[in-house]
């Protein structure tokens, strides 16, 4: 059976989705490993089953369950990961998901750090955060850096564990340096608001740049508020767009409203009026903007897309 080094979440990039009680803990650190999350193999039979399923073939999930009841971790955590909050919504059973998690982590640190967060969010139960803090630290020794930050931020937060702003912030780096972007992501965030280490705009912004580098939304948008307001760097509002576009397309959707008004003011002042694409695409982010508006706020965001409509008609007529 052919094997390959092969992350679950490029297989769902491929098909436009994207992923994601105190203890005696004795304060342990995990080891630091000499590279970060390495792809553990995936058979190219789980591979072309998983593609099936995405496809609408169940004839592929069958597959995929016939392999991981004979034991195939790698299949046992495909499955996981199609039917987790990772996956697309159809497929979508988080209960389900978090078993197969369970039954592959002996054998898979991806395995173990998702079954660590299921045990974190209490998926089909009662959260218990001192065994999650536990399967994080040993996924963390295995050398999976997303489950050094993971336990980082429990430790930041007290969550099942001791209180430890240091040591949280110290774990973070860890999976930050390894080059994790969510740990980098984690890590500008406790520069930004100087928690366990000190307030420093230059190291948030610096961490922000890596995690946004590789695609992490939350980065990206935390990024593209930086160049904004312009905080330690010139203000550059195209930047900023270019950033929250990335977020956006990452799942950031809250970075609609932003994108609606940067568009619909640019195209006020210095686009030809005939000339309506950005002000399409304006309305287009004012559209989602609207859907997502609470109740207090809503009208605001509808006169708003109104005025971006009128806009658009008296430009045509122009």
């Amino acid at each position: 059976m052919p094997i390959r080094r092969f992350t679950v979440a490029s297989l769902l990039c491929s098909f436009g989705l994207t992923l994601a009680a105190e203890v005696a803990l004795a304060d342990p650190m995990p080891p630091a490993p000499v590279a970060a999350d390495k792809p553990a193999p995936v058979g190219d039979d789980v591979v072309v089953a998983a593609r099936r399923w995405l496809k609408g073939d169940l004839d592929g999930r069958s597959d995929l369950e016939t392999l991981a009841a004979k034991g195939r971790s790698d299949a046992q955590e495909m499955l996981g990961e199609l039917m987790g909050p990772s996956g697309p919504s159809e497929l979508r059973d988080e209960i389900a998901a978090c078993q197969w998690f369970a039954k592959a982590a002996a054998f898979r640190s991806d395995s173990l750090h998702n079954f660590a967060h299921c045990t974190e969010k209490g998926v089909g139960g009662t959260p218990d955060l001192a065994h999650a803090a536990t399967l994080y630290l040993q996924a963390a020794g295995e050398g999976y850096a997303k489950s050094m930050c993971a336990l980082g931020n429990l430790y930041v937060a007290g969550r099942g564990v001791r209180k430890d702003e240091l040591k949280g912030a110290a774990l973070c780096r860890q999976g930050a340096e390894l080059g994790e972007p969510d740990a980098q992501t984690d890590l500008g965030n406790l520069y930004l608001q100087g928690i366990g280490v000190p307030h420093d705009m230059v190291q948030a912004r610096h961490w922000y740049e890596r995690a946004a580098a590789q695609g992490q939304a939350n980065a990206e948008f935390t990024l593209g508020q930086i160049y904004w307001n312009g905080d330690g760097v010139p203000r550059d509002q195209v930047r900023a767009a270019e950033l929250w576009k990335a977020a956006y397309q990452g799942g950031r959707v809250d970075a609609a409203p932003l994108l609606a008004t940067w568009l619909f003011a640019n195209w006020m002042s210095s686009h030809p009026k005939d000339d309506v694409t950005a002000l399409d695409e304006a309305i287009r982010y004012q559209v989602v903007a609207v859907s997502l508006a609470s109740k207090g706020k809503r009208a605001d965001q509808q006169n708003l897309l109104l005025l971006m409509r009128e806009a658009r008609t008296a430009a045509k007529k122009e």
